[in-house]
């Protein structure tokens, strides 16, 4: 058993932390950097910067990762493992839990619908008819 449930590791621009599908078993924390998230088939869905969370709506809604995550910039990034995300969470006001869990479902459903939009756009595009 791993006695220290937050730990630090540094990525390279350009590393994949994680990507769409990988089982959600960590949280991140960004401590210094840059990360983008990326829909499964590209689209850019936000920048995060230091401080930000990112990771949680996999591992909340307890389902595979629903985006990649790429360092933009060379980041240190602290990563909390499952057990101190349970722990906090069950600690947790179940008014405040029930909120975090419903805000993760709508971030889910709101990478899914503009990757849909985004697909369709360029589906479009494909089809210009050039004059």
């Amino acid at each position: 058993m791993k006695k220290n449930s937050q730990e630090t590791k540094t990525f390279k621009a350009g590393d994949i932390i994680y990507s769409h599908n990988d089982p959600a078993e960590y949280i991140f924390l960004i401590h210094s950097g840059k990360v983008r998230i990326e829909s499964k088939h590209g689209l850019e869905l936000g920048i995060l910067e230091t401080g930000e969370i990112f990771g949680e709506v996999g591992h909340i809604i307890e389902s595979p990762r629903t985006v990649t995550a790429v360092a933009v910039t060379n980041s240190i990034i602290r990563v909390i493992d499952e057990k101190t995300v349970k722990e906090k969470m069950n600690k947790a006001d179940p008014v405040l839990a029930a909120i975090v869990r419903g805000l993760s479902l709508r971030i889910g459903d709101a990478n899914a619908l503009a990757e849909k939009h985004w697909l369709e756009l360029n589906v479009y595009k494909s089809l210009k008819i050039s004059k």
